[in-house]
């Protein structure tokens, strides 16, 4: 079992959890922090929150359970409602727990729940998914969607995330897929040891410890410089200003969507810094199962109109990710001109 720690300046303020067989650690987690907790999951998670709520029982704490809808469609404000509610009929107080069980979305939408219930209340998230496990649950940004991808959230750090390699082994081959674009894209900003596994090995065969482990060290180091993403941050956004823009116009899955996004920068990035690596990530999608362009009818526009309402863009324009070279990233203001070659780069010529 490793722990990994994310700091504001010298204060320990997340602890992230990656091992096995952890069901006895969350439930000791739990004890001491609240006697009340709420726990958060989806009907593709429901089994697995149904057990942690058993062990939290067997330790004494009061425990309710609320199932979400499966995948996006639980990061809406009418869900976020619902749940208030349920807090508010177990009597939660500002000292009681909410824990999420679940997926990218199930953690994004109980961080927002955890941020804003009585201005805060504690949270802890157990990643089911290796997306989870590598990205979503890791450095306390929370989204829900309203018109554009994450365009409502607060930052609030979760007290410890939980991911346990034995559950991630048991994913099945699309959901490995799909959380492998994200594991590799903190290889291509910052260790390619990363990229260099998946390169190495079957996609259903990597270890996946090694790459949760080594994924999570890149992002504890850079949220730790910069929590609220003011600067160095920005870089794990390598590939999502075209890709949350593919996510939400097409319905495609978040992992599918960053990989086009990672295709897209990097074509952006070698017409604006001269980076010549885009044919060896193309390659490496194509070998894990990651599409590398738009296959089907989305309009131009309609990504155009979502790239705009970008949370990255600011008063000089849309900014992207792009890299120098695998593992120096850089965040410039793009324009037109960029932008049309990123999007004629998956398939998206005006």
């Amino acid at each position: 079992m490793r722990r990994h720690v994310i700091l504001e300046g010298d204060i320990p303020v997340s602890e992230i959890i990656v091992g096995r067989s952890l069901m006895s650690e969350i439930a000791q987690a739990a004890v001491g922090v609240s006697t009340r907790v709420a726990v958060l999951s989806q009907p593709s998670t429901k089994a697995y929150g149904e057990m942690i709520a058993t062990a939290l029982q067997s330790v004494g704490l009061n425990t309710t359970c609320h199932t979400l809808p499966d995948g996006e469609a639980a990061k809406d404000l009418a869900v976020v409602h619902d749940i208030y509610r349920v807090l508010n009929r177990a009597a939660f107080t500002r000292e009681d727990l909410v824990i999420g069980v679940g997926g990218g979305a199930l953690t994004d939408v109980t961080g927002f729940v955890a941020g804003t219930y009585l201005r805060g209340v504690p949270a802890m998230y157990v990643a089911t998914t290796l997306l989870a496990a590598v990205d979503a649950s890791i450095g306390g940004k929370t989204g829900i969607n309203v018109d554009g991808k994450n365009l409502a959230g607060v930052f609030v750090h979760p007290q410890i995330v939980f991911s346990d390699i034995d559950v991630l082994d048991t994913l099945p081959h699309h959901l490995k897929v799909q959380g492998a674009a994200e594991a590799v894209k903190t290889g291509f900003i910052e260790d390619m040891e990363i990229v260099q596994a998946y390169e190495a090995t079957a996609v259903d065969a990597v270890d996946l410890e090694f790459i949760v482990n080594r994924s999570v060290a890149v992002k504890v180091a850079v949220v730790t410089e910069d929590f609220t993403e003011q600067g160095r941050r920005a870089i794990l956004n390598y590939g999502h200003t075209v890709g949350h823009a593919i996510e939400t116009a097409s319905g495609m899955s978040h992992g599918e969507a960053v990989a086009i996004g990672m295709v897209s920068a990097g074509a952006a990035s070698h017409a604006v810094t001269g980076f010549n690596g885009e044919g060896r990530q193309s390659e490496l999608f194509g070998k894990i199962g990651l599409p590398t362009r738009v296959d089907q009818s989305i309009e131009v526009d309609r990504v155009r109109a979502l790239m705009a309402s970008d949370k990255k863009r600011d008063t000089s324009g849309l900014r992207m990710v792009l890299l120098k070279e695998f593992g120096v990233p850089v965040v410039e203001a793009v324009d037109d001109a960029t932008v049309r070659v990123a999007l004629d780069a998956v398939g998206l010529s005006p």
